[in-house]
């Protein structure tokens, strides 16, 4: 199967979900003896792996850069032909199915999230902080963002219906899409997200520490991820004061940046524990291995909104349980049924720092029940949520669609 990767596969610099997914996906399908073609800001993306083939787009400013994909995407579309056009954009998807479906024979568009939910929460946050600091509100910005948010969703509308298949990562998008779109159930095929079991895999906790300069006795629990609106870490940040009122030697690793970053430091700074919490900044994808090592216990405390209308698969639930380490995570669709199928960690109620204080104490209190709850979880993982897992039914969808 011959198979272009409509979406700029950057160098991956950091920790980031979506960048995650693209690397391990594309490496992946090219193992399963695919042509994959992508486009990347550096030439040595990926480029070291068989069956990759890499079409160098010059960075810049977003205007240059964007220029320079769409000319090299124009190029490449249409000196070539593919069996597969593959996306995660739905701008990618509107513009390859009105323009390229000659060029194919399926055009594939996945969908790991609803993108005006994500887009308003940000934007609500931002709107808030602005409301606070100049008393106002921001009716005008409202308006235009309203007007964004309409666009965005008259985009996906017609990338969904231009696709010949769509995968989705959980079952609540799917069904959002078959309810709100009106997409037949027949043409999505859920696919759920993996961890890379060869990188994410228990490590000496002592070893990790030593190299991260961490306390070899201290407790620690730790998060990683994007700080946006949707993770939750604010309820994280809540929990601590009644964590250290039982283990006042406790420490915590927060993994990763993002635009909740400054707002969760003044959290801390106003509950009197900044000094408790360790911020890294965005952290090297290959060295996030180390941190969660050299940690006891790992959260994943989502908020509902946004989460629980379409459901999660996470990336962090799986590598977290991929190092072997016990989770306590919010019980929301997705992450609640791996949890229970994993037997891997504690699911708590969502938005509810003293539940997330109490599960967390209570597997502080207990190594021995810590390391079981880990082994279950490693093991789940292993078994079931590898990228390699994850790209033999990527790879199914695409060849089914050739097969029509």
């Amino acid at each position: 199967m011959k198979l272009l990767f409509l979406d700029i596969v950057w160098p991956l610099y950091l920790a980031d979900g979506s960048l995650i997914h693209r690397h391990e996906l594309v490496s992946n399908l090219a193992k399963l003896d695919n042509e994959i073609h992508i486009f990347t800001t550096d030439s040595s993306t990926l480029s070291h792996l068989d069956n990759v083939h890499c079409h160098y787009i010059r960075p810049g400013s977003l205007l240059t850069l964007t220029i320079n994909y769409f000319r090299s995407s124009t190029w490449l579309v249409g000196s070539e032909t593919f069996d597969v056009l593959y996306t995660r954009n739905p701008n990618f998807g509107f513009l390859a199915g009105l323009f390229c479906k000659g060029r194919c024979k399926t055009l594939v568009y996945e969908l790991n999230g609803i993108p005006e939910d994500e887009s308003s929460l940000i934007k609500s946050r931002c709107d808030e902080e602005k409301a606070l600091q100049e008393g106002k509100t921001v009716n005008l910005s409202r308006f235009f963002s309203s007007a964004k948010s309409r666009l965005k969703i008259s985009v996906l509308n017609k990338a969904l219906g231009l696709s010949d298949r769509i995968i989705a990562v959980t079952p609540g998008i799917k069904a959002n899409l078959e309810s709100a779109y009106n997409i037949p159930g027949e043409k999505i095929t859920v696919v759920p997200n993996g961890a890379n079991t060869s990188l994410f895999k228990p490590l000496g906790q002592a070893a990790c520490r030593k190299e991260l300069g961490l306390d070899p006795e201290t407790p620690y629990v730790c998060f990683v991820g994007n700080l946006a609106p949707w993770q939750g870490v604010e309820y994280l940040v809540k929990a601590v004061p009644s964590i250290l009122a039982r283990y006042p030697e406790c420490r915590f690793l927060i993994v990763g940046d993002g635009v909740m970053k400054d707002e969760l430091l003044s959290l801390s700074r106003d509950l009197g524990f900044a000094d408790r919490l360790v911020f890294t900044g965005v952290v090297a994808y290959d060295r996030v291995p180390v941190y969660i090592n050299a940690s006891d216990i790992c959260a994943a405390p989502f908020i509902l909104a946004r989460n629980a209308k379409i459901g999660l698969s996470p990336l962090k639930l799986y590598e977290y349980m991929a190092c072997g380490k016990p989770v306590v995570a919010s019980a929301i669709s997705g992450v609640a049924d791996v949890l229970e199928a994993s037997r891997g960690g504690i699911p708590v109620p969502p938005e509810n720092p003293e539940a997330l204080a109490e599960a967390i104490s209570k597997l502080l209190e207990n190594r021995e029940s810590r390391e079981n709850i880990g082994l279950k979880g490693l093991s789940y993982v292993t078994e079931n949520h590898s990228w390699y897992s994850v790209a033999k039914q990527v790879d199914g969808v695409c060849k089914s669609g050739l097969r029509d």
